[in-house]
């Protein structure tokens, strides 16, 4: 049997991680008109944008590609003394969306996290693993948006395939 839900593929996303102190942080990234996330493991949205508190002085900030350009220039340093590393790292990642009536029994799956809306909220953003590989997992409306390596896409997307179809 099949799950009822529709994963695909995202085209490329403007991605950026940042290290380091919050406070330096929110001051670098305030020309891009976000705010931290209030909890770790959250994200913060707006206009398309979203920055994720991933860990201790981590966040990810994902964005769609067309801001790319406009993100490089304004998360780039206009103050030596706000120090904190910021690396665009787009290449890297592969996004999929998985949505549908069985997003959160797809994830069940592919994640030992527990991403049910009682555990994992509107807002949910973490690190976790798909198929025994390392992956962010952020709600999405009536589902689910993830992104692994790039390297390791192909696999992904056989796994998600094998999922869906029942293993057919």
């Amino acid at each position: 049997m099949g799950y009822q839900a529709t994963i695909k593929k995202q085209a490329v996303w403007a991605i950026f991680d940042i290290k380091g102190n919050a406070s330096t942080v929110a001051k670098r990234i305030a020309d891009t008109g976000l705010s931290l996330p209030s909890r770790a493991n959250t994200a913060h949205a707006k206009n398309g944008q979203h920055l994720c508190w991933i860990g201790e002085d981590h966040w990810l900030l994902l964005a769609p590609v067309e801001t790319e350009d406009q993100l490089l220039e304004r998360l780039e340093p206009q103050n030596s003394s706000l120090d904190c590393r910021i690396v665009h790292v787009s290449d890297a990642y592969t996004l999929f969306t998985v949505t549908g009536d069985h997003a959160d029994d797809i994830l069940a799956i592919a994640s030992p996290l527990n991403t049910r809306q009682k555990n994992f909220p509107d807002d949910g953003a973490a690190y976790t693993e798909f198929f025994g590989i390392r992956g962010l997992v952020l709600r999405w409306p009536n589902g689910y948006l993830t992104a692994v390596e790039r390297s390791y896409a192909d696999m992904i997307t056989a796994y998600f395939d094998k999922v869906t179809t029942g293993g057919r």
